[in-house]
């Protein structure tokens, strides 16, 4: 991977440092205390609430309720918004993500939400039993920015923050990438997106504000000699895939297509 030198330090050692803190491929990874968008704490709100009246309202057996259900459901229905709240607040990663994932860095998309809650306001126990989280994988997506190619409402509860990170050509960052400064700036950007998903706390230490990130990634993409010993553009596309979509647990060590990619 290139280095992006903020105060002097390397971009790489930056990025395993960050995405090391505290970071996990669990779906209840705690990133509830980073700033979320207001829209993001409304639409958790009515979300967690609707969750929590289904899941005690289905489950009357007390034999239903078992170690699993208390994990996930709280102790009883007054406090098991504060246990829910949690899956829409982080970014949420791999097969155990649950419900929506609208972390830092999220938005949300109005109408998917709009379509989330309204489902679950009119499910049965049946369907809920059957999608206990609702049809609400969509609703967040990263927030849109210059030259990236994600947008509003994509995403979700799969691998956040795919398709975010744009190569100078404004695309999705996981075409063809045919130069090697095409792939520095669109896997500086890659990575920018996913310190500030995986750590946001760390990386506003490091870096200030994503948007402070990516200014650093461009200038430093900008000033560099790109790969001088070769560069092969398969390679490059796959690296950048990989940081987009890799669990944050996953990206503490460099995929083998990111270290293929570039020889400097």
């Amino acid at each position: 991977m290139r280095k992006l030198h903020a105060g002097g330090v390397s971009f790489v050692l930056v990025a395993a440092a960050v995405l090391a803190l505290g970071c996990s491929s669990d779906s209840g990874s705690d990133k509830s205390n980073a700033t979320v968008d207001p829209a993001v704490e409304d639409f958790c709100l009515h979300w967690a609430n609707s969750v929590c009246r289904l899941a005690y309202l289905c489950t009357t057996d007390p034999s239903q309720q078992d170690a699993a259900f208390h994990a996930r459901y709280g102790a009883s229905q007054d406090d098991c918004w504060q246990s829910v709240e949690k899956y829409c607040t982080s970014n949420q990663t791999g097969s155990a993500a649950f419900g929506p994932s609208c972390g830092p860095g999220k938005q949300v998309n109005a109408a998917a939400a709009t379509a989330c809650t309204d489902g679950i306001d009119s499910s049965s126990c049946t369907d809920w039993k059957a999608q206990p989280g609702g049809d609400c994988a969509a609703v967040c997506g990263v927030a849109s920015n210059p030259g990236a190619g994600g947008a509003p409402g994509a995403g979700g509860s799969g691998a956040a923050g795919a398709g975010t990170a744009g190569a100078s050509s404004g695309g999705s960052g996981t075409g063809s990438l045919a130069t090697a400064r095409e792939f520095c700036d669109a896997e500086q950007s890659a990575l920018c997106d996913r310190i500030f998903e995986c750590k946001p706390e760390s990386g506003a230490a490091t870096f200030g504000t994503l948007s402070g990130c990516k200014a650093a990634a461009a200038s430093d993409c900008e000033t560099t000699t790109h790969c001088v010993n070769g560069y092969a553009a398969a390679s490059g596309s796959s690296c950048v895939t990989a940081i987009q979509t890799l669990s944050c647990a996953d990206l503490m060590t460099e995929p083998d297509s990111c270290a293929a990619a570039c020889q400097e």
